[in-house]
């Protein structure tokens, strides 16, 4: 064994019987004193190098041939990382300043032991993470999907580039109908209320005033700004892209986002002025969805949702970016959906809902990670009936359901295949009775339950009443409190199947018939990530759902450090990305789409991309192992 390793960092978090199997393996050279290692912009040598014993000097750019020395390395240090890991030329010089002895580990070899050895991997995690972000973005730019005849409108406007700058502010004690001449004399549709200094306050709307003033028969001498402005209009900085403004405008049901910096506002975006800068065919959409009168009027909204993904992936937006854009539409379509069974109900006899109630969309959908193969996870939550009522009750519910899932199977959204949606009685029910299920999950866990369960706690209200959501997850998280050892379990159930990586990163794919050479993007590794995500967020009392905003959550909670953050949300994206690519070159060409990929059809770069994800995903397994003690 080399004996000095067990004294220098990492290598001294290796087991004894690894540094014995490493010690043949090192190549030992000796540097005279002036003598180059590499030089600057030199290709990799293709090896890390650990100084056994004498002085390396990094050498900065040369100047007339004297190297400027930045700095120096000693016996133990080691040097040539970044470039060994991301196959760049070095950007310095190093310099024997004595007669240097080396030993030189084989890049081969370092990446084993980075995805093997987590505590030694986690030095270099800034690297892996650059190494990967760097691949992705080469990645992004390499294959525009022109390819695949789909391109569509761009969708990466800056929201600086189509907001209106020509601001109008009033102050909040301004008369109503002071604010109604100056909409019509500057024929604009809104006005920003501020406070003294500048600050944005409220935004009063030609809608505000028939709704607040008109309608209600009220003086409009006497009504003041402040009586009626909206002061939840969404804010963005002006840098941010148009999709963003989109996002916001569903999730608000309004048409207005004040473009701010600093709290200052500088600019105002209309939906008219999205659609001025746009072809229009996501605004068309949401128009459309709006105005729809019954389902038929909704069938087919799923290629139109498609279609924005094409042009959001040929923009090269982010993963989660696309994903927050089609689960937001998925949203706005049930929620549309929702209003038109209640007035079914409504004409049918059976009246307004008998009791509160709320919509959930489960898995993806509550995690806002909806892609084109997605499909339906849903369930009612309603309150708890009357004593006598319950048939009645579940009737309506069973009904209302009934007409909501089918709706949204004419628009495209496949049900889920294993019945986790509205129209199964078990995704139906009562707080109470919710509760009672949750218990059992967390008390009395089996198998089936597990998926069950984690679909469950990905769950997001989109319509009705949130308060029973917010209710349901407060109970749920309590029962964790009660019963921490759930989360052993749950973690011994995602690590039961590991990430599809072999020896030396071999990427691991399907041998059967149907998918032979493929490899499932979702099942084989984005669910690792979700799962592993999860159970440290719930560990921590972490509420929200997304995976992103989790691991955000966790880094804030100092429960998991931001080198790993980033590292797994770099393989997250580029996943999401592998997946999303996948389905629609399979729509180009008239395929259902799915979440397999043929490795062997992608680029050097690509494989190289999803190579460095799986391993991103081994990491974040053998993390999660430890964390909760899973032997595996």
């Amino acid at each position: 064994m080399p004996a000095f390793l067990l004294n220098f960092s990492p290598f001294n978090t290796l087991p004894p019987n690894v540094l014995d199997e490493l010690y043949p393996e090192l190549l030992l050279k000796i540097y005279p004193k002036g003598s180059y290692v590499f030089r600057q912009g030199q290709p990799s040598l293709g090896y890390l190098l650990i100084i056994l014993s004498g002085v390396a000097g990094i050498a900065a750019e040369e100047n007339k041939g004297i190297p400027d020395i930045v700095g120096l390395r000693y016996a133990g240090d080691f040097f040539g990382e970044t470039v060994v890991l991301t196959g760049k030329t070095y950007p310095v010089s190093v310099r024997a300043m004595e007669e240097l002895t080396c030993y030189l580990l084989a890049r081969d070899r370092f990446e084993n032991l980075l995805q093997s050895h987590k505590e030694f991997a986690d030095l270099f995690n800034p690297i892996l993470t650059e190494r990967l972000r760097t691949l992705y973005e080469e990645m992004v730019h390499e294959q525009p999907y022109e390819a695949y005849g789909l391109i569509t409108e761009p969708f990466k406007i800056r929201v600086r580039d189509v907001m209106s700058e020509a601001l109008i502010t009033c102050p909040p004690d301004t008369p109503v109908n002071q604010i109604a001449r100056i909409l019509l004399q500057k024929r604009i549709s809104s006005v920003v209320i501020t406070s003294s200094n500048g600050k944005f306050l409220g935004l009063v709307s030609e809608r505000a005033l028939i709704a607040k003033v008109l309608a209600l028969n009220a003086n409009p001498e006497a009504v003041l700004a402040a009586d009626i402005m909206e002061n939840n209009i969404p804010s963005l900085p002006p840098e941010a892209f148009s999709y963003h403004a989109l996002i916001n405008m569903i999730k608000v049901r309004g048409k207005y986002v004040l473009v701010s910096q600093q709290g200052f506002p500088v600019g105002i975006v209309t939906i008219g002025d999205l659609a001025k800068a746009r072809k229009g065919s996501t605004l068309t959409l949401v128009s459309q969805i709006e105005a729809a009168q019954n389902p038929g009027d909704l069938a087919g909204s799923a290629q139109s949702i498609n279609k924005i993904t094409v042009a959001m992936v040929n923009d090269m937006a982010s993963a989660n970016a696309i994903c927050e854009v089609v689960s937001e539409l998925g949203d706005l379509l049930t929620r549309r959906l929702l209003l038109l069974a209640e007035e079914d109900q409504i004409r049918n006899g059976h009246g307004r809902p008998p009791v509160d109630y709320c919509w959930l969309t489960l898995g993806s959908g509550g995690r806002k990670e909806q892609t084109l193969s997605s499909d339906q996870d849903n369930a009612i939550l309603y309150a708890d009936p009357e004593p006598g009522k319950e048939e009645e009750v579940e009737a309506y519910f069973a009904a209302l359901a009934q007409y909501v899932v089918t709706g949204l199977e004419q628009c495209g959204f496949m049900k889920c295949p294993h019945g986790i949606i509205a129209l199964n009685p078990f995704w139906r029910q009562s707080l109470s009775a919710l509760k009672k299920t949750a218990y059992n999950w967390v008390f009395v866990p089996t198998s089936e339950s597990f998926r069950q369960f984690t679909l469950f706690l990905d769950y997001r209200a989109v319509y009705g009443e949130e308060k029973l959501a917010r209710e349901l997850r407060d109970y749920a998280h309590r029962l964790f409190r009660l019963s921490p050892t759930i989360l052993h379990h749950l973690a011994q159930d995602d690590l039961n199947t590991r990430v599809p990586l072999g020896l030396f990163k071999q990427i691991l794919v399907e041998k059967h018939k149907e998918h032979k050479d493929e490899l499932d993007v979702k099942r084989s590794a984005l669910v690792h990530i979700v799962d592993c995500v999860r159970i440290l967020a719930l560990r921590e009392d972490v509420h929200e759902t997304s995976t992103l905003a989790r691991l955000h959550k966790l880094v804030e909670l100092k429960a998991l450090s931001p080198d790993d953050a980033e590292y797994f949300e770099a393989a997250f994206q580029a996943l999401m990305i592998f997946r999303i690519r996948g389905n629609l070159k399979k729509l180009s060409t008239g395929r259902a789409p799915d979440n397999y990929i043929n490795p062997q059809s992608l680029s050097k770069r690509q494989q190289s991309v999803l190579r460095e994800s799986l391993t991103a995903v081994d990491r974040l397994q053998t993390l999660t192992g430890t964390a909760f003690r899973v032997e595996f």
